[in-house]
């Protein structure tokens, strides 16, 4: 089972975490508050995106069980392509 670990693990640290920070920075600007200017929501996610990815690719890297771990970012794809498929 070693290999099958290593290309959850690779499939998980690579494409699954780039897509989870690009669909939860999508979906950042639907349940962020607007600010004072109206654009606050729209500026986060951007510059907080390269946390994003790090946090997802670091998760996929310290995951014990990359089973479990690929089940997870593929939630967190889920939850925010369904929360900006149901706005528009």
């Amino acid at each position: 089972m070693p290999a099958r670990d290593n290309v959850l693990r690779w499939v998980m640290a690579g494409p699954l975490a780039l897509i989870a920070a690009v669909v939860t920075m999508a979906s950042m600007p639907l349940w962020l508050p607007g600010g004072a200017a109206g654009i606050d929501n729209l500026i986060w996610p951007i510059l907080l995106f390269p946390a994003l990815w790090a946090v997802y690719f670091l998760y996929a890297l310290i995951e014990a069980r990359p089973l479990r771990g690929t089940g997870v970012i593929a939630a967190i794809i889920l939850a925010n392509a369904a929360l900006i498929y149901s706005r528009f």
